[in-house]
C-alpha cells in the first residue's frame, strides 16, 4: 500500500476471531488482525478504503514517538522508590478493610499507563509519577488500590474510585499532560 508517496507494509494476523482490524504500531508500523475466512483481496480492499485513517494513526504514533518523555535517571527511580512505598503506605491506611492485602510494589517504565495492578498482588507504578503531584500519583494508587475490590473500569469501579479520589477525573487529565 502506499500513503503519501511512501510504501507502508503490513503484516496480516489471522486468527479466530470474529471481524477485521488494524492495529498502527507505536513505531508506525502496520498489523491487520483478520478471521481465517477472509480472503486476501477483502483485505486489501479493507485497507486501501482506510488509508485516510492509517495516515493520520501513523502520524500521530510517530509524533507522540518524538514527544517521549526523557527517561527518569538513577537518582529519580531511587527517590520514586522511597516516595512511592510511603504514598502507598499512606493510601493503604486509609483503603484497607479486614482481610485485605497490601499489594507489593513494583517500578515500572512504561509508555502509556500510570500503574497496573496483577492478579498476583503487584502493584506497578510508572516511574515517571516521580515528576507528578502528590495528588496525582496519590490518585493512581488508589485508582490501583479499588481494582482489589472491582477489577473492570465500570461503574461500580468508578463509584468506588471516587471515594477516595473525588476529583478523579481531573487528576486524569492532568496525568494526561504528563506522558
Amino acid at each position: 500500500m502506499t500513503i503519501d508517496g511512501e510504501h507502508v507494509a503490513y503484516e496480516v494476523v489471522r486468527s479466530d476471531r470474529r471481524t477485521v482490524a488494524l492495529v498502527v504500531g507505536r513505531d508506525g508500523t502496520l498489523r491487520v488482525r483478520a478471521p481465517r475466512w477472509v480472503s486476501q483481496r477483502d483485505l486489501e480492499r479493507f485497507v486501501d478504503e482506510r488509508t485516510d485513517w492509517i495516515a493520520r494513526k501513523r502520524a500521530e504514533a510517530l509524533a507522540r514517538a518524538w514527544e517521549s518523555p526523557v527517561p527518569v535517571d538513577a537518582g529519580e527511580r531511587a527517590r520514586a522508590r522511597e516516595l512511592f512505598e510511603q504514598r502507598l503506605d499512606v493510601c493503604w491506611e486509609r483503603f484497607a478493610r479486614d482481610g485485605e492485602v497490601k499489594p507489593r510494589l513494583r517500578l515500572r517504565t512504561m509508555r502509556s499507563r500510570w500503574g497496573s495492578l496483577s492478579p498476583g498482588g503487584w502493584m506497578s507504578l510508572n516511574t515517571l509519577l516521580v515528576r507528578a503531584p502528590l495528588e496525582c500519583l496519590d490518585a493512581v494508587i488508589y485508582h490501583e488500590l479499588c481494582h482489589l475490590r472491582v477489577r473492570a473500569h465500570d461503574a461500580a469501579f468508578y463509584r468506588e474510585l471516587a471515594r477516595y479520589v473525588p476529583a478523579w477525573r481531573e487528576r486524569r487529565m492532568d496525568l494526561r499532560d504528563l506522558l
